[in-house]
């Protein structure tokens, strides 16, 4: 009686242990990527569309390894979604480490060191995760190995074995790559675990099945090349893009089987058998949240929190944080003057936060790593011709994603092209987040009036050139030629303005001032005035502002900069930038003298 008592609170301190250490887990992840760095969502749903069709599903199930991706990018919808997209990712290394569980209970392996050799796998995994390119389908490939590997060992029975090992074409189909994990282990196992003459059976027969399997698909039924059927959709190894730890997980999993027989072998007194998976939780937790901060990249995080900022044309918030938190990094700046732009204050707060590049924070090259982002300073200067050359580009170069669609939908409309804008409409129709921004744009088609009258397409359509010309691969040409194929396009106008003025070019801006009136300017914008204000204190005359005038509130602000700046010239370099950067660091005259 005395000893099921005793096995019984085994059983209840066992099972409270592997209930404690999933809640503990679940918790770490799902905290980690909802508060501390979410902007892996973002990233992944940006960079994929899933469409719920026919032409959509066929394009991954001709090939192995499709079915997985698919069935990844289809969960990734969740990541629209904070809250889900930290749900899903924190369930699926939960159901890895109860995979794994259940592995070492069917291998009889109850060591005192079972609970690290499980939840090493699931570590590896979250710390992997981290990574921006680490997407959906990799985390379902390491589940279905697990699984299958799990159902290939379950049976004792030797026919129920062999029909699973028969279905291994299915699999590979279904995971590709990921299956030669699976056969890792699977060996590793019939060496480890099974009779001398079972052992040469199985492995005969298995590797008859795998070259049988390898031959079809690649001669009759899929024609893919040797490294596709190798390598997809596993990422190909390289340094810069994936950290160690997914590597090291996929080893560790081949060899898992023998990590599961090595702990089993380990026996410890009875009182550390009952401290040691207490202590391997709090010291593999502990290592894992450590290591987790550690990789933790906030500029890479704050630049993809822009960028959704971007996409959602949250102005407001873009401005806001680089105000509150200057950033150091080109793209981060060129955004800022992006917001700027649309907000119509570039030329009022242009230097109220950071400019560390010139005029080479305004646009980005258009090359292959900036298509997706260059875009935007074309939309935004009513270059429509060159955001539909780029955004089709971005289509045919990546594939499907929820910006490049709406792009075009936007650019046939505003140049009412229709029937090719309804056809746009119908892709984004069939996906989930995005068929009410679909059904509610729709109305739009076959409608001008309507087009016209819309606050953001209609003053697209009233920045257009109103004659055509070849777009150079210089903007500051771009500008100029916009300017002269529609004189009236302030947002290209400012752009320019806003180049001399970090050029510090003060004749060239004084002399763009007489057009503002002819505009429609009513005042001129802060910075320029700076500039007009120095020039007339560096030439003493007063030029042509085409009837506007210089602000008395610009005036006072010059004279108090210079009183400033003559008390405090007698101080070292470093001594007078400090105060001047408590008197004028967000004016034009601070970023001539000091930058």
């Amino acid at each position: 009686m005395m000893l099921n008592k005793i096995l019984l609170k085994g059983k209840i301190t066992e099972r409270f242990v592997v209930y404690f250490s999933l809640a503990i887990f679940f918790l770490i992840s799902f905290t980690y990527f909802y508060w501390i760095d979410n902007s892996i969502f973002f990233y992944q749903e940006y960079k994929s569309l899933f469409i719920f069709s026919s032409e959509y599903l066929q394009r991954f199930a001709i090939k192995p390894g499709g079915l997985l991706e698919y069935a990844g990018n289809f969960l990734t919808q969740g990541y629209y979604n904070s809250s889900y997209g930290s749900l899903i990712v924190s369930s699926m290394l939960i159901l890895l480490y109860i995979v794994l569980i259940k592995i070492n209970k069917q291998l009889s392996a109850d060591g005192s060191f079972s609970l690290l050799i499980i939840l090493l796998p699931s570590c590896l995994l979250l710390l992997s995760q981290k990574q921006f390119d680490h997407f959906m389908h990799y985390n379902l490939g390491f589940l279905l190995v697990t699984l299958y590997f799990l159902f290939s060992v379950f049976s004792k029975v030797k026919r129920l074995r062999l029909i699973i090992l028969v279905l291994f074409p299915v699999f590979f189909y279904v995971v590709g790559s990921f299956a030669w994990i699976y056969l890792g282990m699977y060996i590793m196992y019939i060496i480890i675990y099974t009779k001398r003459k079972l052992r040469y059976f199985l492995t005969v027969f298995l590797s008859v099945i795998v070259l049988l399997t390898f031959i079809v698909f690649k001669e009759v039924l899929f024609l893919q090349p040797i490294d596709h059927l190798l390598l997809y959709p596993l990422p190909i190894p390289h340094i810069s893009l994936f950290p160690a730890f997914f590597y090291i997980l996929c080893g560790y999993l081949i060899l898992f089987p023998l990590s599961v027989k090595a702990s089993g072998l380990i026996k410890v007194h009875k009182i550390l058998a009952e401290i040691i998976p207490i202590v391997t939780i709090m010291t593999f937790f502990s290592i894992t949240v450590f290591l987790l901060l550690k990789q933790d990249d906030p500029g890479s995080a704050n630049l993809i929190h822009l960028e959704k900022s971007v996409c959602e044309q949250n102005w407001d918030a873009i401005i806001r944080q680089h105000e509150s938190s200057p950033s150091t990094d080109a793209i981060e700046q060129c955004y800022y003057n992006l917001a700027l732009s649309n907000k119509g204050q570039l030329c009022d707060r242009l230097f109220f936060g950071r400019q560390d590049f010139g005029a080479e924070s305004l646009s980005l090259l258009c090359d292959n790593e900036h298509i997706n982002r260059s875009i935007y300073f074309y939309y935004t200067i009513g270059l429509i011709s060159e955001v539909h050359h780029l955004a089709y580009e971005s289509m045919v170069r990546y594939g499907y994603r929820p910006e490049n669609i709406k792009l075009l939908i936007k650019t046939e409309l505003i140049n009412g092209n229709y029937k090719i804008a309804e056809r746009y409409f119908n892709i984004l129709k069939k996906t989930f987040h995005y068929r009410s921004w679909a059904k509610n744009n729709e109305k739009m088609l076959y409608n001008p009036a309507l087009i016209n009258s819309d606050p953001e397409l209609g003053e697209k359509i009233r920045l257009l050139p109103k004659k055509d010309f070849f777009v150079r691969s210089n903007d500051v040409q771009n500008i100029e030629l916009i300017l002269m194929a529609n004189p009236d396009n302030k947002r290209a106008f400012e752009y320019k303005i806003a180049r001399l003025l970090l050029e510090k070019d003060l004749g060239a801006v004084v002399n763009e001032v007489k057009k503002m009136k002819r505009m429609g300017y009513n005042y001129i914008p802060r910075h320029i005035e700076e500039a007009v204000v120095e020039f007339i204190n560096l030439n003493k005359e007063i030029p042509d502002l085409g009837g506007l005038t210089i602000s008395p509130e610009t005036e006072l602000r010059f004279i108090q900069y210079l009183t400033t700046y003559n008390l405090n010239n007698g101080e070292n370099k470093s001594g007078i930038e400090k105060e001047m950067t408590k008197a004028g660091r967000n004016t034009f005259w601070y970023y001539l003298q000091f930058k």
